[in-house]
């Protein structure tokens, strides 16, 4: 496996990990105050993904570290209303810049 390829396999591992803790509260989040912006079954890996490089860009200073990421996003779940805001910013965010 190449470097790039081991990149992208890392990601597509982060971002499951995002989907297994935090994939229903984003989909409450964007079924209940986004479902007019975003449509959940077009658009949702896409905002999954960009949820996921929001938190690894900004709660692990772009470290990857998969045992970091997954604390994280385990944490998050645990706290749901906590959750809910973050993600509820970060959708938000991604509606600002890819509509």
């Amino acid at each position: 496996m190449t470097g790039v390829d081991a990149e992208i396999a890392l990601l597509e591992y982060l971002v499951d990990l995002a989907e297994q803790y935090l994939g229903d509260i984003i989909e409450e989040v964007i079924e209940k105050y986004y479902s007019d912006k975003i449509d959940l079954s077009e658009r949702y890996v896409d905002v999954l993904e960009y949820i996921t490089e929001r938190i690894i860009d900004d709660s692990l200073k772009g470290d990857e570290n998969p045992e970091k990421f997954k604390k994280i996003v385990r944490k998050l779940s645990a706290r749901p209303y906590v959750a809910k805001m973050l993600i509820s910013y970060l959708v938000s965010e991604y509606i600002e810049n890819y509509g």
